[in-house]
């Protein structure tokens, strides 16, 4: 398997977006509240990543450690690019009629 433009370009959306995603984590707690309440859902993955740890009992910190908050929206970022992917792809392969 040889690596196309089209794996690197998904690649680097993944790495793109898992580094705002994170950056954007640690910036988001000095928002004002309007703005912090307006853009809450970006941080999502975070937050579903700290429930499923008290849920499941896996004692992970996630808010509280940079590998988990990096981990997780790694995990999310691959689904995201993934399920857009499919999508675009999707719409641009048609059959002729």
């Amino acid at each position: 398997m040889s690596i196309t433009i089209r794996h690197i370009k998904i690649f680097s959306a993944i790495v793109l977006l898992t580094s705002v995603l994170s950056c954007f984590f640690y910036v988001h707690e000095s928002f004002p509240g309007p703005l912090r309440a307006a853009t809450a859902l970006i941080g999502t993955p975070v937050a579903i990543a700290s429930g499923l740890s008290y849920y499941l009992k896996l004692g992970i910190p996630v808010y509280e450690r940079i590998w988990a908050v990096i981990f997780s929206n790694f995990i999310f970022s691959i689904l995201l690019v993934y399920i857009a992917d499919k999508f675009f792809s999707r719409k641009r392969i048609r059959p002729n009629p």
